[in-house]
């Protein structure tokens, strides 16, 4: 198991109104997918609204990622940054150790 830090930043000419806001809920929806599954410890929006921030484990990124509405919908792109936890909150140490 990877451990990953993902900013998802906003593609210029994505969806708006209603249709970012449909694609918006599938994106949450996914994302609490993960929350349930373990996969994901925390998610949130950049200060500025143009992407987010997740931080995942996962066997392949690339799969997790694409699999994302938003980025299947052309929302928002992921950098992704690959690390090894080694020093962590008490909480988190059942996930890291997954």
């Amino acid at each position: 198991m990877k451990y990953y830090i993902l900013e998802g930043t906003f593609i210029e000419n994505h969806p708006t109104g209603d249709e970012l806001k449909k694609v918006m809920g599938e994106h949450f929806a996914y994302l609490k997918v993960g929350l349930e599954n373990g996969s994901v410890s925390l998610s949130g929006p950049k200060t500025g609204g143009d992407g987010g921030i997740v931080i995942v484990k996962s066997d392949n990124i690339e799969d997790f990622c694409n699999e994302d509405p938003f980025v299947r919908q052309g929302v928002q792109k992921y950098r992704v940054l690959e690390f090894s936890p080694n020093e962590y909150l008490d909480c988190l140490k059942e996930w890291a150790k997954q």
